[in-house]
């Protein structure tokens, strides 16, 4: 599968906040078409903690991909070895003196040649968008509000404006001898086509831009991909919070027919086979294993105030 992009377009506001703790990569409003993969993170734990952790995470995915192939398959192994050099530049920097509170969200995604790699840490989000159809894909956030409304106890209506909806539970940390690193939710998709769009952000994005916003902005024919992410930074700059985003569009997708199906074994005896679609998502839990500490199951839901 060869996955070819337009120009990316991103942005990166303060909102209302007294300093900024979200980060991107790259760090530009424009990159090329070149560009195979794209983060945002955004910092918890209060001023500069955040940022420093956020900072961190950004540079370390930075460094780690710098030299990749993605001409090549970009594996969940891959992946997991590039989380734990970020894990590990957090813990470096916590052991040189800085804050075992600070922390970070993280959305990245990465386009290879077996199709589009998405993951994410706490409530930051990920959408994969087709214009004449909507919303493909949406992360689920690692948060207490969504878990309240996964087991029913409030509706997605009120999940909006909830007064408890800055409490995540997962994010990237330093972590102590006895705590376990938070896992990455890593989904795989094939299901990519031209004109596809794949958008990232902080939650302060989405403090002023719904859904249906989104999917209405980025279906519009009328608008340039510049116009585009221009209108959703200029509905979330005064956001409550700091608000960072990037717009990627699918530019073409050549597919080998023969990465359309598979062929299974229906009875497990060998005896009947048949073609079936590949499945459009796969998802796993990704867990980062620390260096040079134990590791033990983290217990407790943590309220960061992003």
């Amino acid at each position: 599968m060869k996955i070819l992009l337009h120009p990316a377009y991103s942005f990166y506001q303060q909102g209302k906040r007294n300093y900024q703790e979200d980060c991107r990569y790259p760090d530009v409003d424009r990159i090329g078409e070149k560009q195979r993969f794209f983060l945002v993170c955004d910092g918890v734990g209060g001023s500069e903690k955040g940022e420093v952790a956020s900072q961190t995470v950004c540079a370390a995915f930075g460094k780690a991909l710098r030299n990749t192939d993605f001409t090549d398959v970009f594996s969940v192994d891959s992946f997991g070895k590039v989380l734990d050099s970020a894990y590990d530049a957090l813990d470096q920097v916590a052991d040189r003196g800085g804050s075992m509170d600070m922390g970070t969200t993280l959305v990245f995604v990465c386009f290879h040649s077996d199709g589009c790699m998405m993951a994410h840490i706490g409530d930051s989000r990920i959408y994969h968008i087709r214009p004449d159809m909507g919303i493909l894909y949406r992360t689920s956030d690692h948060s207490y509000v969504n878990s309240l409304v996964h087991n029913g106890v409030i509706s997605p209506e009120e999940a909006v404006n909830h007064p408890q909806s800055n409490i995540i539970d997962r994010c990237m940390e330093p972590v102590e001898d006895d705590q376990r690193r938070c896992m990455a939710t890593v989904m795989q998709t094939k299901d990519i086509m031209a004109d596809d769009y794949f958008f990232i952000c902080s939650d302060g994005v989405l403090h002023d831009l719904t859904d249906d916003d989104l999917v209405s902005i980025v279906s519009n024919p009328e608008m340039t991909d510049s116009d585009k992410i221009n209108e959703i930074a200029s509905i979330s700059k005064n956001s409550s919070d700091n608000n960072t985003a990037w717009l990627i569009h699918v530019r073409e997708v050549v597919v080998d027919e023969k990465e359309e199906t598979e062929t299974v074994d229906i009875d497990n005896d060998g005896s009947t086979t048949r073609q079936i679609p590949l499945k459009k998502y796969h998802q796993e839990e990704v867990e980062s294993v620390p260096t040079n500490k134990k590791s033990s199951i983290w217990g407790w839901v943590k309220n960061l105030f992003n």
